[in-house]
């Protein structure tokens, strides 16, 4: 099987020849690894390794070409096109009433250009690749990132007119910008990517109840573009989500990445057993326990733990609970790699 045909297999809640491989590292972690098996870009890296797909899908991810105002500079760098820097610029920090938003620089999905993204969906493809596109948007942490972490939690409680009118035009400009992106791609696109963190290791950054209210709807319309397309979504959550899992699933969400076991309530056999017929699962291997601190037996065995309890009837690609940071040891990144392609046969 290619890679492209391993991952959609498994996608589909089938078995396809081995466990499907991620990856996601840091660039130390990858230069070192260039370096160990003597290659100098990714391609080189995964058919030495094995790798079928990527978490963040940096080789598989087709973004329109951003054509906009120039974004604002600041001695710490450059902001996105939201206005966004690396959580220090929070840009609509200052708003106070919803009069204030128009005082906001909104983006526009006509800042992009979208010409070419399925000749380089093709391209991938050709290399026996996925591919993915779109941005899920609307969440909690851009919330954060736009108005500040303690304004952002706080407004739908003291303010919600505010915070509904916010995440409505929010909602608004995501969904206008992947109906262009993903129509650009002439139905060249496999997945859909969504990116959130709900919460920390033990506790949402918000109420349930209120998530349902101010984050659901829009990411709901979002996620429709997506199914319009016929995309399978890919949600990002490393943090704990737990009791947003039904709603994440109700609204689309295919796949969960990066799964992680030290998470709280995180129990995968069980997980599996309760949603493995509605939900695949990225990730699993445990990271700061096991791939950081753990012996190379101990990360063989928690490679067959996951694959014993995630893989069976498909819905998995085997990779870390987070991104391979600095201080995972070389060989227990090897060791992951080559327990999954001995001991992953279906």
């Amino acid at each position: 099987m290619t890679r492209r045909e391993r991952i959609l297999t498994a996608m589909q809640h089938r078995e396809p020849d081995r466990v499907p491989l991620g990856f996601e590292a840091r660039p130390q972690t990858r230069e070192r690894l260039y370096q160990h098996f003597s290659v100098t870009d990714d391609d080189g890296l995964f058919d030495a390794m094995g790798i079928d797909g990527f978490s963040v899908f940096w080789d598989s991810y087709v973004m329109p070409k951003y054509i906009g105002p120039a974004p604002a500079q600041y001695p710490e760098g450059e902001a996105n096109f939201f206005g966004i820097l690396n959580q220090l610029v929070m840009p609509l920090a200052f708003a106070e009433t919803v009069a204030d938003l128009d005082r906001y620089r909104w983006p526009s999905a006509d800042w992009f250009d979208y010409s070419g993204i399925a000749e380089r969906c093709r391209a991938i493809k050709a290399k026996g690749m996925v591919t993915a596109g779109g941005e899920g948007g609307c969440g909690v942490q851009h919330a954060i990132n736009l108005r500040g972490y303690e304004q952002a939690l706080m407004d739908p409680l003291v303010d919600p007119d505010l915070a509904h009118a916010y995440m409505a035009r929010m909602g608004d400009f995501f969904v206008e910008w992947n109906e262009r992106w993903l129509s650009a791609a002439e139905g060249e696109f496999d997945f859909f990517r969504c990116g959130d963190e709900l919460g920390g290791m033990a506790t949402l950054h918000c109420a349930p109840e209120v998530w349902r209210e101010f984050y659901k709807p829009q990411l709901k319309r979002i996620f429709a573009v997506a199914k319009r397309h016929g995309l399978i979504i890919w949600f990002h959550c490393c943090g704990y989500l737990r009791p947003l899992l039904d709603d994440l699933l109700e609204i689309g969400v295919d796949l969960w990445d990066p799964a992680p076991p030290n998470v709280r309530d995180n129990d995968l056999a069980a997980l599996k057993r309760q949603y493995g017929d509605r939900v695949s699962f990225v990730g699993g291997v445990n990271e700061p326990d096991i791939l950081v601190s753990g012996t190379p037996a101990q990360v063989a065995d928690e490679v067959k733990r996951r694959i014993d309890q995630l893989a069976p009837g498909g819905g998995y690609i085997l990779g870390p609970s987070q991104c391979f940071t600095e201080d995972v040891p070389l060989e227990n990144i090897l060791t992951m790699y080559e327990t999954a392609l001995a001991y992953g046969r279906y």
